[in-house]
């Protein structure tokens, strides 16, 4: 009897001190291993997530900056302005197709517009002379309904209403006779690209005519820096004449809205540039 009852003692013993403080040691080691490695993650995202943002910055504001620059000629004038860190120019506001023309008045209706068509002090007009092949600049003296401005209808087969009627001027008589129905039509208006100031943060604005201030397009941008200008003629050389640019060169220096972390820890705002050159349109 006494041999059986040895035979189903057990050995009860548990984990001593020395092993629970080993097994916690190293669970203490491996949480900190893997925080560490969700902490270098997560500042890599985040710095990642910012050189996107301040990529994305770069890009739009050179694609804005571009677009102008390449239709500014077409306009009248290529640069108006120009110093080493704005640009005026003539930019495009608003477009249309001639669709029917007043018996005695330099009076045209406009269809399929788009944009601001407006006859401020400072804006311009291009009308295409078909037969003629070529642009022809006139000054916008009126803008008005149709009902106010005498053209009730379109003269193409649909008779529509026109979206807007205008006046314009030009040099002679003969520019404005050389208008005809189904001329692409496009007005100008003086434009400012800069860097300014606003709560503490550089951006890229527009200045459209005589407007208080700036819009603002993109950014942020780098402080003092952000945007910078250089002005070449058809041939390559270097120029300070608004009359002989053939190509601008600028540079977007974009700066991150945020701040990521890097690898020493501290917490920055991510940077990068952009150089963009662009040709002008004659």
């Amino acid at each position: 009897m006494q041999g059986r009852g040895a035979f189903r003692r057990q050995d009860r013993r548990g984990f001593t001190i020395i092993e629970l403080m080993l097994s916690m040691m190293i669970g203490l080691i491996l949480l900190g291993a893997v925080y560490k490695l969700m902490i270098t993650q997560s500042g890599g995202y985040g710095k990642q997530r910012e050189l996107a943002d301040v990529r994305e910055t770069a890009r739009s504001g050179s694609m804005l900056l571009s677009r102008d620059l390449r239709h500014a000629a077409s306009g009248g004038s290529s640069v108006i302005a120009m110093s080493a860190n704005s640009v005026t120019l003539l930019s495009i506001r608003g477009l249309g197709i001639v669709c029917a023309k007043h018996p005695t008045l330099p009076r045209y209706g406009l269809s399929g517009t788009a944009g601001k068509i407006e006859a401020a002090a400072d804006d311009t007009a291009l009308v295409f002379q078909v037969g003629r092949e070529r642009w022809q600049s006139v000054k916008l003296t009126e803008v008005g309904t149709p009902a106010t401005m005498g053209i009730a209808t379109c003269a193409w087969p649909v008779a529509r209403v026109p979206d807007v009627v205008i006046e314009v001027t030009a040099d002679t008589r003969s520019d404005t006779v050389a208008i005809k129905i189904g001329a692409p039509f496009r007005t100008y208006r003086r434009v400012q690209y800069a860097q300014y100031l606003l709560v503490d943060r550089w951006w890229l604005g527009r200045k459209v005519g005589d407007a208080p201030g700036y819009e603002q397009l993109t950014g942020p941008l780098r402080a003092s820096n952000g945007l910078s200008f250089a002005y070449f003629d058809t041939l390559g050389a270097p120029t300070s004449s608004p009359g002989a640019v053939g190509m601008v060169s600028f540079t977007l220096n974009a700066e991150s809205y945020q701040k990521a972390r890097i690898n020493s820890g501290k917490y920055e705002f991510q940077r990068d540039s952009l150089t963009t050159k662009v040709l002008l349109r004659r």
